[in-house]
């Protein structure tokens, strides 16, 4: 027998048409059924056609069938390399290697490509033919049939590529499909690391969207949703004629006595060792270390994950569960090491991160505030807004300096940044990120949960600034074309419509706004209605809700509603409530740790302890409603459960001097 010319091997590629001939036949079946068959299978009959932008759109996802066909074809054409038998066996023949994989990628790509072109063949022709239920043009046949091709060839020519370094098929299908999705989960591991280990490190904004894109698995499921643009198609492309160069190059020097072993190539067992080890670290790290932020425990919990991947990377390359030697106790100390060292470094002190704070000369400007996330964070949950950005900085002097002063002060001070002090009011905390844009045109960010005590003069500096105002408050949304504002309070509604009025009570809600003191933005206010500001619906947006509280403190505000007569139809008095029961709030120490920010929790120990009492005075109700204060925890505090007649509940809190001899002597 001689060696053939010819780069492919036309009898190799007959044998594996023969031989696996039935993956192309079920996955054009597969398509046929999802797309051109749908079309005169779904709706009603007599209903008329349905427009369709995209291919993708129809009801069944295509995504499973997109994944399952390429990667079980990429097993099934690689599968002579990773058999022993077939590997001596191919490897006699009188092909040379180049020849080899070419034939059988070439095999594999007319099992999956010819069932997508015929698949969008049929589906353009049928597109005319009554009964199609739906209306869609040639470039969405195009599109569909552009990206699915695309997709079947990356996803196929990348299984043949971790075919080559890998001699085992089960090995490769799990290697195949953790790596589609490991970039993506590396970036959610680290970000979730630096994010609890390095003080200051904000979420980072826009992840969630980003995430997608650096995981095919994840990009493929949204193929419905987000269309792929021609970038993507350009890198797909790219990166499949990349694996399929870097196939060619490593099946040269690959030894046909790789067959049946874990890696075909022995110097990618440390970057395999080492990438397990890393994951189930910070795995385990994460894991644990959320359950209370103990050191040790972080510690004690990132060598335990290192020292399971460690033992399942040996077992998964020496093949047996008998791995322990000599050796394995230093190597485990080496990479133990290294990478501690490789997740230590980043959240350490060395960095000088957690102390970096920009000279007020050095900001161009300046954002500080708790709804960054909010305000920049695309609809979609896609990438952050620039403009909305660029819409939040402020480069107001004055603003620069009473935000770097905070900045420094939390530096220095570094208030207690355990988990169970977020996220809860209770204790007075708010988060603030802290977005600069420096003179050189870089950016810093920082996210902080800085409580009320200890920061009073740097917070009433950055609070009471204008600036501050503007962009926590969105004042700019006022300036827009306002339609109306609607007050509700319980199931009391009232809409403020009349143009004139809608100017009127604008201008006063901006000056309340702009007139907060720290004290009124700060405290336990409790809003009196709910204002909600809906900007006039154009031909481009869907009309644009915000929402406002009237509070006590609108001094302006309460004497313009009461004058239009708004205030009586909006305020609730004693007729709407049901009953109202009081108690002072003490003996916290005797409620479990879990239940502490319960209320309800703290009227049962009141009852318990008879220190509760029912209030049914209309005047006394009454008065509960004028100073009720924002439910906050605080011990000594009096607190009231009030059921309205609508069946809401509520626990408010009262300050000492608003509680009344009368009420005070209803407590037992």
């Amino acid at each position: 027998m001689t060696h053939s010319r010819f780069f492919f091997s036309g009898s190799i590629i007959r044998q594996n048409l023969r031989q696996h001939g039935w993956i192309g036949v079920l996955y054009a079946l597969v398509l046929l059924f999802i797309v051109p068959l749908q079309m005169f299978m779904n709706g009603d009959p007599l209903a008329e056609p349905t427009k369709l932008n995209r291919l993708f759109n129809l009801g069944i996802d295509i995504s499973p069938v997109l994944i399952a066909f390429p990667i079980g074809a990429g097993l099934f054409l690689s599968r002579y390399l990773q058999s022993k038998k077939s590997s001596d066996l191919w490897h006699v023949l009188p092909f040379r290697r180049p020849q080899l994989l070419a034939s059988h990628t070439v095999s594999g790509l007319i099992l999956l490509l010819l069932p997508v072109w015929i698949t969008a063949a049929v589906t353009a022709v049928v597109r005319s033919l009554e009964g199609n239920m739906y209306i869609y043009s040639g470039s969405a046949v195009w599109e569909w049939c552009l990206t699915v091709s695309l997709l079947t060839l990356f996803l196929y020519v990348f299984t043949i590529f971790v075919g080559i370094c890998t001699g085992q098929t089960i090995l490769q299908g799990v290697l195949v499909c953790i790596l589609l999705v490991l970039p993506a989960a590396l970036l959610q591991f680290i970000n979730l690391h630096l994010n609890r280990y390095l003080y200051g490190f904000p979420d980072w904004f826009g992840l969630q969207g980003i995430l997608t894109y650096w995981a095919p698995f994840m990009r493929i499921m949204d193929l419905s949703f987000k269309p792929f643009t021609v970038m993507e198609m350009w890198i797909y492309g790219c990166l499949s004629a990349l694996f399929m160069a870097l196939s060619f190059v490593l099946y040269r020097i690959r030894h046909s006595e790789k067959a049946g072993q874990a890696l075909a190539f022995t110097y990618f067992n440390p970057l395999f060792k080492a990438g397990v080890m890393l994951c189930s670290m910070l795995l385990a790290s994460l894991y644990f270390g959320s359950a209370g932020g103990n050191n040790g425990l972080t510690i004690a919990s990132a060598l335990a994950g290192g020292l399971i991947g460690y033992i399942a990377v040996e077992m998964i390359l020496r093949k047996t569960w008998q791995i322990m030697n000599r050796r394995l106790p230093l190597e485990f100390a080496v990479y133990s090491v290294l990478l501690g060292l490789l997740l230590y470094i980043p959240v350490s002190g060395l960095t000088g991160y957690e102390d970096r704070v920009p000279a007020k000369d050095n900001v161009a400007a300046v954002y500080a505030g708790g709804n960054y996330r909010e305000i920049t964070e695309n609809m979609q949950g896609s990438t952050t807004r620039e403009e909305r950005v660029e819409e939040l900085l402020s480069s107001d002097p004055q603003y620069i300096k009473a935000v770097t002063a905070l900045h420094r002060a939390v530096v220095a001070l570094r208030p207690d940044q355990q988990p169970e002090l977020r996220y809860n009011y209770y204790n007075g905390s708010r988060q603030f990120i802290l977005a600069y844009k420096l003179s050189n045109g870089r950016t810093l960010m920082r996210s902080y949960w800085i409580p009320a005590a200890g920061f009073e003069p740097e917070l009433k500096a950055v609070m009471e600034n204008m600036e501050f105002k503007e962009k926590k408050y969105l004042l700019s949304r006022l300036n827009e074309d306002v339609e109306s504002f609607r007050l509700s309070n319980l199931e009391r509604v009232i809409s403020i419509s009349d143009p004139q009025e809608v100017q009127e009570f604008r201008e006063i809600l901006k000056q309340e706004l702009l007139d907060m003191s720290y004290e009124d933005q700060t405290g336990d206010q409790r809003g009196r209605a709910t204002i909600k500001l809906a900007i006039k619906q154009n031909s481009n947006i869907y009309q644009v809700y915000y929402t406002y509280d009237w509070f006590p403190s609108y001094e302006k505000m309460t004497a313009w509603l009461e004058q239009k007569g708004y205030a009586d139809k909006i305020k609730v008095t004693a007729a709407d409530v049901v009953s109202a029961e009081i108690f002072r709030d003490e003996h916290q120490s005797a409620i479990p740790a879990g239940l502490i920010y319960n209320p309800g929790t703290r009227l049962e120990l009141a009852r318990s302890e008879k220190r509760s009492a029912v209030v049914s005075d209309p005047a006394q109700i009454s008065n509960i409603l004028e100073h009720r204060r924002n439910f906050t925890g605080q011990e000594g505090r009096y607190v009231v459960k009030i059921e309205y007649k609508s069946g809401t509940v509520h626990f408010i809190s009262l300050n000492e001097q608003d509680v009344g001899p009368a009420l005070k002597a209803l407590l037992p």
